[in-house]
């Protein structure tokens, strides 16, 4: 996919360079997911401050950007529930100082299966989708 994106790019090293930092925001946002899980690990039923809802829900809305950039550079769109899913997690954010941590982490769990299940939906019966790059 990604290297038939590059074949048919008009400028394939910026291609290049621009989904490697894509995937970069992509693992960052994994390694920060990972740290609010440990910390809902280690206090599922304490108190939730706001920079534990920062990392909570910033660690899949990183994963999920540098998703959607990598989209857009492959194929030149971005699917609309990705960006609803950053979405719910920014007006989510707020309310989120109000429940247990292990709450917190669910919802953000939720809207990544939420990406997902529309995702599947999306693709099931389909043919692979051919890399058209931004011109």
């Amino acid at each position: 996919m990604l290297s038939d994106a590059i074949a048919t790019s008009k400028n394939p090293t910026h291609l290049g360079r621009v989904a490697a930092f894509t995937h970069g925001i992509m693992t960052l946002g994994i390694i920060v997911t990972a740290v609010g899980y440990e910390l809902v690990i280690r206090r599922p039923l304490g108190h939730t401050g706001d920079a534990w809802i920062v990392i909570i829900f910033g660690g899949p809305a990183l994963f999920i950007a540098g998703r959607a950039h990598f989209e857009y550079v492959v194929f030149a769109r971005v699917s609309r529930p990705r960006l609803i899913g950053i979405l719910i997690l920014a007006l989510a954010a707020p309310p989120m100082a109000l429940l247990l941590p292990l709450v917190v982490s669910l919802t953000a769990a939720l809207v990544l299966a939420g990406i997902a299940t529309a995702d599947a939906a999306r693709a099931r019966g389909r043919p692979l989708e051919a890399p058209s790059p931004p011109r």
